[in-house]
């Protein structure tokens, strides 16, 4: 009686699917016929493209501020516009301002997000720990093979090593071993820690600009400038790796150089003060604002 039932009702649902299979066929346009298979066709996105930079003799400050803030003023104009973020540009050696430039807001006038600069500290910490700490259980200790007496007749308690975890200079029973503690975190937030602790420095008043570090050739000249400055804890962000400020600096604990490219949280947020050449600043704006641009067809 059940698989007669069963059969019954698969011959209704069979009836029951050719009566509204062709209504819905000749319901649908041509081109969206059920037998048609369609695919999702992704499109390419991309940055839009960078416009022309600015002529700098038609900037309205050309002739007051040198041509290197010129320069960088008419190549970040199309994006730091109107941002209300502005800093003066001066001379490394001496305190004379060469110029005021604006910088992008999105990079460094972000919200001080504290949680976000504890989970970049926090990832960078693990990533750069050694973990090389290591102890030796009873299998890697010398000597304890011999049963140190017998097991039973002693009135003693049974042992099967010197070298048990029980003993003193036995193993040790789940001690540490080498291990990475790396782990990965998005890359946005890693962006979004950069700009959170950059828009702090800012805030904080310890952001300095300078127009380059071509004046400093050694440790000599580059001491004396850091004393009068103040800048004796710091750390000098250059647009590409400087071995001149890296071996100048060499000797001095509480003095970093970096570039760009391994500039990161914890260095900024355990330096007082950061130093950075213009040529820095674009190019860390140019890579940080990647979050903020509107990504449109790349074949439209």
């Amino acid at each position: 009686m059940a698989l007669t039932s069963r059969l019954l009702r698969c011959q209704s649902l069979v009836g029951l699917r050719s009566f509204i299979k062709p209504r819905l066929t000749s319901m649908l346009p041509a081109h969206q016929s059920p037998s048609a298979r369609w695919y999702h066709c992704g499109k390419a996105l991309a940055p839009p493209p960078k416009p022309k930079p600015l002529d700098i003799e038609d900037l309205p400050c050309y002739g007051d501020f040198s041509s290197s803030v010129c320069k960088f003023i008419a190549t970040r104009d199309y994006e730091n516009h109107d941002s209300g973020i502005l800093a003066w540009v001066t001379s490394f050696s001496f305190e004379n301002p060469l110029g005021l430039v604006e910088l992008n807001e999105f990079v460094f006038g972000a919200n001080p997000r504290i949680d976000i600069l504890h989970r970049v500290v926090v990832w960078w910490r693990a990533k750069n720990r050694a973990g090389t700490a290591k102890v030796k259980n009873r299998a890697e200790r010398r000597g304890g093979g011999r049963k140190p007496w017998r097991q039973k007749g002693t009135g003693r308690a049974r042992q099967g090593s010197i070298r048990a975890p029980q003993w003193r200079k036995g193993g040790r029973v789940h001690g540490p071993v080498p291990k990475s503690y790396k782990y990965g975190l998005p890359k946005k937030v890693r962006r979004m820690g950069l700009r959170t602790a950059l828009s702090v420095r800012y805030a904080q008043g310890h952001l300095h600009i300078v127009d380059s570090f071509e004046d400093i050739e050694n440790d000599r000249d580059l001491i004396p400038v850091l004393d009068k400055r103040g800048w004796t804890n710091v750390v000098l962000v250059d647009s590409t790796p400087n071995e001149v400020i890296a071996e100048a600096a060499q000797g001095l604990k509480t003095v970093d150089v970096r570039h760009p490219k391994n500039l990161d949280v914890y260095t900024i947020l355990h330096r007082k003060n950061i130093v950075m050449s213009l040529k820095a600043v674009e190019f860390l704006e140019d890579i940080l604002c990647e979050d903020d641009r509107i990504l449109v067809n790349k074949f439209e």
